[in-house]
């Protein structure tokens, strides 16, 4: 087994083991903690018994008392006194104050109510017959009654106290005294405890949580529930009953409590609650009235607590066995790491010898290899040497290229100045001095002109590059065409513009923008040369944030086979002595200088067509 495998197996066994004490602890903690819930409970049940108790007990001597008034004997022996029946109602409408008093009522021997408390409400209990009940039986037979039902008349529950009014040893009438016990429900709900009283059929008659009241936590049998309608206690309750979640009550048979898991429908408050939840339950039973007062304890924070220090005890044992398992492991790679330096001192005398012949092997290695560094290194001056003169010799062939590139570039203006000096002097002779003052000034711009260009040459030997500005595409194509027109085109060529965009401006350096427009429009006119007519137009616009100058003219076009090389340098189609072949190669130099294209291509029709495109400029002031 591979030393992995045995660490894995190791540490299984070790959760394991860790997983086992952790269970055992989580129940013998659980147990103590329910234990512990169950002490407490039982306490705080004693208590609630002993408040319930009182409560019911408060008003328990009332009834007898008020039948002991002389009103009340007359009464019940005269009922059809309207007199003697109002002084009787007003009388107990005024010991009725009390907040935990519902009613008080006068009942006769046949259980006919006479008089009572409410009497001025819509729901009096007076003239309504309450023979069937058995508070009002019990009183009959000479003993104090105790019921708790709801009320047929007023549709509320309440606990009824009875007393038998006598005359002369003899039960004539029962005064009823009916006591609201909802402020106790409100107190138990607000305390937060989940408390519930049964009857002695098992009828839920108080509940900390209303969804439990009038629910049977035992079944009841068809005798129980016949008298229960007889009586009209529950009136049209159905009594579902409260079970947990296996079907079983939530006590035992005996009364004693056990521990339950309540659905969501069977839990208090079930607006609020959606998980199934455990509870430990409780009980005691409430004399003399039969009834069984139930606590349920919620038991979640005793499993948290449980689990919380089953987890700890976890913790532990698996700490203290990855302590054993790692000392175990540490010893062992102390054992072997004892072995491996004994193997390893061996190897090394092994190791040494081994050396020690081949020591003079590599001496005499190294000697060799010493004279081919030297080699090396003068191999590597003599490329060093022929490196920079081959930098050098292309420093020198670009520059005789832009060289003869100016000189082609000069002969355009030297040509247009001697036109200008002509036709001065001519217009000189006749007396049209303000034309010839015109040439004079146009010969003064081509100077400048020439000497700009000549500047570029030095600019280029420097390797250095004019600034970029924004440059009017349209001023721009107005001194190219200027220019021209003082050379002179042949009649026969035509010269249209078109300006998309009035203020379209490029990114570029005027003058060499101006230059390469020049080359371009003086290649067109060449190309149209041996034809009778021909027309040139120069297009403007702006395409995908390029400034865009297209132009088209109808001559014939570019042959096919010299289309690739139309770029390259020194290569012409026209005859000796009218061109170098340098004229686009420097124009397609200076436009990608300036990061922008210079394209061509072959009409579909018929004719040539160049397009420049340059970044486009921003913030310029539109100007002629």
């Amino acid at each position: 087994m591979m030393p992995t495998s045995r660490f894995v197996l190791r540490l299984l066994m070790v959760l394991c083991a860790a997983c086992a004490v952790g269970a055992a602890s989580y129940r013998q903690f659980l147990a103590s903690e329910c234990a512990q819930l169950a002490e407490a409970s039982a306490t705080r049940l004693d208590f609630y018994r002993t408040t319930l108790v009182q409560t019911l007990e408060e008003f328990r001597l009332l009834p007898e008392v008020l039948g002991l008034d002389r009103r009340v004997n007359e009464l019940l022996s005269a009922p059809h006194d309207s007199a003697l029946r109002d002084a009787v109602n007003r009388y107990l409408e005024s010991v009725s104050h009390d907040a935990a008093i519902h009613a008080v009522f006068l009942v006769d021997a046949d259980g006919l109510t006479l008089a009572s408390s409410n009497w001025q409400d819509r729901l009096s209990f007076v003239g309504h017959n309450y023979g069937f009940r058995p508070y009002f039986q019990s009183a009959m037979q000479g003993r104090p009654g105790r019921f708790y039902g709801v009320g047929v008349t007023t549709q509320e529950a309440g606990f009824f106290l009875s007393a038998p009014v006598r005359r002369d040893g003899r039960v004539v009438g029962v005064m009823v005294v009916k006591i609201r016990l909802d402020a106790l429900e409100d107190a138990w709900r607000r305390s937060g405890e989940l408390l519930l009283v049964s009857d002695r059929l098992g009828v839920v008659l108080l509940a900390s949580s209303p969804g439990w009241k009038f629910r049977s936590l035992l079944p009841i049998s068809d005798p129980a529930r016949a008298r229960l309608a007889h009586t009209r206690q529950y009136l049209h309750a159905d009594l579902r009953p409260l079970v947990a979640s296996d079907g079983a009550p939530l006590l035992k048979a005996d009364g004693s409590g056990r521990q339950v898991r309540l659905a969501p429908d069977a839990q208090p408050f079930v607006q609020g609650r959606a998980q199934v939840r455990d509870y430990l339950t409780q009980s005691q039973l409430v004399s003399p009235y039969e009834w069984r007062l139930l606590i349920m304890s919620d038991l979640a924070e005793a499993r948290a607590a449980a689990l919380t220090r089953a987890l700890t005890v976890t913790l532990a044992v698996l700490l203290v066995l990855s302590a054993a398992v790692l000392w175990r492991m540490r010893r062992r790679r102390a054992q072997e790491r004892s072995a491996a330096r004994q193997a390893l001192e061996r190897s090394q005398a092994d190791l040494e010898a081994r050396i020690a012949e081949r020591t003079e092997a590599l001496v005499a290695a190294n000697r060799s290899l010493e004279g081919k560094v030297l080699a090396l290194k003068d191999a590597e001056q003599i490329l060093t040497r022929t490196r920079d003169s081959a930098v050098q010799a292309g420093k020198l062939a670009v520059l005789g290229q832009m060289s003869a590139g100016i000189t082609h570039e000069i002969n355009q203006p030297l040509a247009a100045l001697t036109t200008l000096a002509d036709n001065a002097g001519r217009l000189i002779e006749l007396g049209r001095d303000e034309e010839a003052c015109e040439n004079l000034h146009t010969i003064r711009d081509l100077a400048q002109r020439m000497g700009r260009i000549v500047a570029q040459l030095k600019t280029f030997a420097r390797r250095g590059e004019a600034s970029p500005e924004p440059v009017a595409v349209a001023a721009s194509v107005s001194n190219v065409l200027r220019l021209l027109a003082t050379r002179g085109l042949r009649p026969e060529i035509v010269v249209r513009v078109e300006h998309r965009e009035p203020s379209l401006a490029a990114q570029a350096d005027p003058i060499r923008f101006e230059q390469v427009l020049l080359n371009l429009v003086m290649n067109a006119a060449d190309a149209m040369e041996k034809q009778p007519s021909g027309e040139l137009l120069i297009l403007s616009e702006s395409r995908d944030g390029q400034a865009v100058v297209t132009l088209r003219d109808n001559g014939p076009g570019i042959p096919e086979v010299v289309l690739p090389h139309l770029f390259e340098p020194f290569f012409t189609t026209k005859p000796a002595g009218k061109g170098l072949g340098l004229g686009l190669v420097i124009s397609r130099m200076i436009i990608e200088s300036l990061d922008g294209r210079l394209d061509a291509g072959n009409n579909e029709g018929r004719g040539a067509w160049f397009r420049v495109s340059l970044p486009l400029a921003v913030g310029l002031a539109n100007h002629d």
